[in-house]
């Protein structure tokens, strides 16, 4: 009784804030049909046909008269240690303060607190792996549920097998809809599941990346709608960049192109890889077993990347976050203010962007990752393994308390932080246009999670990021220097896996 009330009160809350911004959103779909992937000959992320969405609400499988006498559900995070604007926001709240993320926890949480008799809290840690292994090596059942960085901490659970299958994990259902269907698929190995993304967490959202654009400029200059040029399939690469191509200008007259002057793209070296992706090719695919498969020679991704880091290295063209980094306290607010002050036309950043931007008095609009060329049959985007945390279990936690627990509350996710965080805040409170909630829907459809991103493996993902900084635009050598040792630790991390059984 208590947690229907508890429901109840939430939807109340959802309903009034909805109304109190405009409700200018779609309604919305209880359930989201599975968007099976595979990939093609070619090695092109294939999306599969969307089914009729089922609008009953959906239950999860699990007891609902299991009493754990007042048990701790402790799960490990990011604190702002780690990063100021990466940590866990998702995990837990002390109490409601009117925010509809911060309230959505809080219900969410408190919900399934009634339901099992326990206490949900939360551990927020800057060295999560070590927190992580301290715990895992004593034995001591500290953590049930990691939320760790997925590149990283995360990655390196589970190479040294410190993670419980996720498929062999009693209660947990990784078909139902509150799962990322496209992380189960593309973040398996040897189809095993140590870890995934789901709507438990909203770090995830925040951390896929996307391109937002001045509006005001686009008017203004009397250019295409990028709105129909997604819509049309003709929003590319070469259309992004040549758009922009009456944008650099000396704005202070100093005789030099630095951070006070207008640009045609707005970037950081460390997000060319989601760029490369936006290809729908990836650096890391997989065989017939589910095995990982080097993809760098592919020549899709050498061209994609290629074009991407000519207009990086054209420094008079593309605004480079770390050119600036020591000349400002934040240079990705610092960034926000130069696009909305018209000194750059577009500009690739995290979805947490979105929300800072709120105070912000300008017109903007967001739009997907632009294709390599319009025989690109979809649109993908990419979302920054270092930036997000993913769900994992660890060997020392009870697999069926922790499943039972994690489904409750993942499940109570899908109906109370996953509307609060899409429909309220993002596509209601944030949105400038009609257009952009649009975007925002093709955009989470083709989220795109890449192996070569999470491991890192032989320094794969640092070679994409190093030569923009290093304004070296030799790629074929770069990976040709770190081939072996990327070979190597493929083949270490493939055994382990095996080993792990």
């Amino acid at each position: 009784m208590k947690k229907i009330c508890l429901l109840l009160a939430f939807i109340l809350f959802l309903s009034l804030l909805l109304i109190s911004c405009g409700g200018n959103t779609e309604e919305n779909k209880n359930i989201t049909p599975k968007e099976a992937q595979d990939i093609n000959a070619n090695n092109e992320i294939v999306l599969d046909e969307e089914t009729e969405p089922v609008t009953e609400k959906l239950l999860p499988n699990v007891p609902d008269d299991k009493d754990f006498d007042g048990y701790e559900f402790m799960i490990l995070g990011n604190s702002t240690a780690y990063n100021t604007y990466w940590y866990s926001k998702d995990l837990y709240v002390e109490d409601e303060n009117g925010d509809a993320i911060n309230d959505a926890v809080y219900y969410r949480n408190r919900a399934i607190e009634e339901k099992y008799n326990i206490k949900i809290n939360a551990k927020l840690s800057g060295s999560q792996y070590n927190d992580a292994k301290k715990s895992i090596n004593s034995g001591d059942g500290t953590y049930d549920v990691f939320s760790v960085p997925l590149q990283g901490a995360t990655a390196m659970l589970a190479q040294d097998g410190s993670l419980l299958d996720l498929k062999k994990v009693p209660y947990i259902d990784l078909d139902k809809p509150w799962w990322d269907q496209r992380a189960n698929e593309q973040l398996s190995i040897g189809h095993k599941l140590m870890f995934t993304i789901s709507d438990l967490l909203i770090i995830d959202k925040d951390a896929l990346f996307i391109f937002l654009f001045n509006k005001d400029v686009i008017q203004e200059q009397g250019l295409e709608d990028p709105y129909k040029l997604v819509r049309d399939g003709k929003w590319t690469i070469d259309k992004m960049w040549d758009m922009a191509k009456d944008m650099p200008k000396d704005v202070n007259g100093d005789g030099k192109m630095d951070d006070l002057d207008a640009y045609r793209m707005l970037t950081a070296a460390h997000t060319i890889h989601g760029n490369v992706v936006g290809s729908g090719h990836f650096v890391i695919t997989k065989d017939a077993d589910d095995m990982p498969v080097l993809n760098i020679t592919d020549p899709m991704i050498q061209a994609s990347y290629e074009k991407w880091l000519n207009m990086m290295l054209d420094r008079n063209s593309t605004w480079v976050a770390q050119d600036w980094d020591s000349r400002h306290t934040d240079i990705w607010m610092y960034q926000l203010e130069v696009l909305s002050e018209k000194r750059g036309l577009w500009l690739y950043a995290g979805m947490d962007r979105v929300t800072t931007l709120r105070t912000f008095d300008f017109n903007f609009g967001i739009l997907p990752n632009p294709k390599f060329d319009e025989n690109q049959t979809d649109y993908y985007n990419h979302v920054h393994a270092w930036c997000t945390t993913a769900i994992s279990i660890p060997v020392t936690s009870d697999p069926e308390r922790t499943g039972m627990i994690l489904e409750a509350l993942t499940a109570e996710s899908y109906y109370t932080l996953r509307p609060a965080y899409y429909d309220v805040s993002l596509k209601t409170k944030f949105m400038r246009d009609d257009e952009s909630g649009e975007m925002l829907d093709l955009i989470f459809k083709t989220r795109c999670y890449d192996l070569g991103h999470v491991y890192n493996w032989g320094g794969l993902f640092d070679m994409f990021c190093n030569l923009p900084q290093q304004k070296n635009n030799d790629f074929v050598s770069g990976f040709e220097k770190i081939m072996p040792k990327i070979e190597r630790d493929m083949e270490k991390a493939i055994e382990n896996f095996l080993e792990n059984e």
